[in-house]
């Protein structure tokens, strides 16, 4: 399953791999997907899947929520997931200064309100903190991506569910 599919770059690499894909978002995205399914959902409410799934793509999509919504939208992936099922997440860095982590007004610790969205930034212990209950971490890299127009600075870690 992937969470906040938004213009399926991730969606279709994950796609071309051969691996089925359950994807969602707010909106039914306008691409086409082969061997895959939408579901038009918001993942900061209950997840709308009785299934469970091997694993779960969050890439930049959890960001926009206060610590307690994300924490329980971290529960909710973990439903979501077989037992040593596999999370792998992107987030972005408290250093990602091109994208709103300096210079707007914090609405809590993190989370900002960048030019009327909330978006949050996080610092590694962090994710060490969200995850501290029920996971096991594998791997966490601070990496800048080219993904956008300029440089982006993001977290990325694996997970498996404990």
């Amino acid at each position: 399953m992937e969470l906040g599919c938004g213009s399926g770059e991730d969606t279709r690499w994950l796609a071309t791999e051969g691996r089925a894909v359950v994807c969602g978002d707010l909106k039914i995205p306008s691409y086409a997907l082969d061997g895959g399914m939408f579901v038009q959902f918001d993942h900061a409410r209950p997840f709308p899947f009785s299934c469970k799934f091997d694993v779960v793509v969050a890439s930049l999509c959890l960001h926009y929520f206060a610590w307690e919504d994300t924490k329980e939208i971290i529960g909710e992936i973990s439903d979501a997931l077989v037992p040593n099922g596999l999370l792998i997440c992107r987030l972005n860095s408290i250093e990602d200064r091109h994208y709103g982590a300096t210079g707007y007004r914090s609405i809590e610790p993190g989370l900002y309100d960048v030019d009327g969205l909330k978006k949050r930034f996080f610092q590694e212990d962090e994710i060490y903190q969200l995850l501290a209950e029920g996971w096991h971490i594998q791997r966490v890299d601070h990496r800048v991506i080219d993904r956008y127009e300029k440089v982006k600075c993001v977290w990325e870690f694996g997970a498996r569910r404990v």
